[in-house]
């Protein structure tokens, strides 16, 4: 959100009759903030509408109204047009709704917000079409006009080589255990780019289930919660969004423990189950490989407001919002879910030193560390 202030510069010798009142609430003009990310997997698209506001007085108790930065959906019109080679087609016209799940912990109106959605379900045949480009369009009070226009990211199928997918028993390997030390190998992930895409963000998602007992021989369960956790593996921008690129990611086997034993709690009363046990495969499937795919504009934007590590702190501000501020744009996840891991893999975590007191086991009931 962006408020500018206008400081008046008083000459201290002047008029003895000239007021020493400065007000520092300057005219403005309500601009419109739009972010809105397609996904043509997704059954449903959001598009968040809000708006810039000056007041008087303190600006955090003015951003708890919902009236400061939200329009009153009677004032406004928002749909989206498919663009097929430069000819409109299909128009999504969208709707309001007042969503519950925004915390209640930060400065701005909480714990509802309005956002605007439109459904795109294959079954109904409103499903985006990832060749397409749509053109985003709002007016409010019949007056102001916001415009802005997005491309898609192609989904193809087998695009991921490594790990590959279609194989029900795969397993990870994140530690190798001797007989005198433990060594990490690495897990080099491999995929070919897809037309559409800039950018790439790959990550390791780790399921598991947390338990919380009642006392130190975990004889008495107060209860469970069953969570992931994402392990960046870093990013990846292809020369072009033509697709075809071969594109790889080194993941290091270390980073699965340092990771683990900075971001979960050692407790004595916690212990987790790492994944789900599949009976008919004989494999407990803890470890999804994300690639979270980022069209252009979404690729400038993340960019831009990456953390600033270098002596300029100053950090330029990117929007293709016409009329307006924010961003439209896409994105899309592909990924290879449901992977197992090796004996030598849950050993290490059980009994390593940076990961034993995290008292983790595995809910394959054949296993040397299985969960009591």
């Amino acid at each position: 959100m962006q408020v500018k202030y206008l400081f008046f510069l008083i000459p201290i010798m002047w008029l003895s009759s000239c007021t020493t009142d400065v007000d520092l609430t300057a005219p403005y003009k309500s601009i419109p903030v739009v972010f809105g990310l397609l996904d043509a997997e997704l059954d449903t698209q959001w598009v968040r509408i809000n708006r810039t506001w000056l007041g008087e007085g303190d600006q955090t108790q003015v951003a708890q109204i919902a009236d400061s930065s939200e329009y009153d959906p009677a004032r406004l019109h928002a749909q989206f047009v498919e663009v097929i080679n430069g000819i409109d087609g299909r128009i999504f016209e969208l709707n309001d709704t007042l969503l519950q799940d925004k915390e209640d912990n930060g400065v701005f109106f909480a714990p509802e917000h309005r956002e605007y959605f439109v459904s795109t379900r294959r079954q109904d045949g409103d499903d985006l079409n990832p060749d397409a480009s749509y053109r985003l369009e709002i007016v409010i009070d019949d007056t102001t006009e916001v415009e802005a226009s997005t491309n898609m990211i192609a989904m193809t199928l087998g695009n991921i080589t490594q790990p590959p997918m279609g194989i029900d028993d795969l397993k990870l390997g994140f530690a190798s255990v001797g007989t005198t030390n433990v060594t990490y190998p690495d897990y080099t992930f491999k995929w070919s780019s897809t037309p559409g895409a800039a950018r790439y963000d790959a990550a390791i998602r780790v399921h598991f289930m947390e338990n919380y007992w009642a006392d130190d021989f975990h004889t008495i369960l107060d209860s469970s919660k069953y969570r992931t956790m994402e392990i960046p593996i870093g990013s990846l921008d292809p020369n072009d969004d033509d697709g075809g690129e071969q594109l790889t990611k080194v993941f290091g086997g270390a980073t699965f423990y340092s990771t683990l034993s900075t971001r979960l709690e050692k407790n004595i009363r916690i212990t987790r189950e790492l994944g789900i046990w599949d009976e008919d495969v004989q494999i407990s499937r803890a470890f999804d490989f994300l690639l979270i795919v980022a069209n252009e504009q979404l690729a400038i934007y993340l960019d831009v407001n990456s953390p600033i590590t270098g002596v300029i702190q100053d950090r330029p501000e990117y929007s293709n919002i016409n009329g307006g501020l924010g961003l439209w744009a896409s994105r899309t996840i592909q990924g290879v879910f449901g992977l197992g891991y090796t004996t030598d893999t849950i050993e290490h975590l059980q009994e390593g030193d940076e990961t034993a007191e995290l008292n983790f086991c595995t809910p394959n009931p054949l296993s040397d560390y299985t969960c009591p």
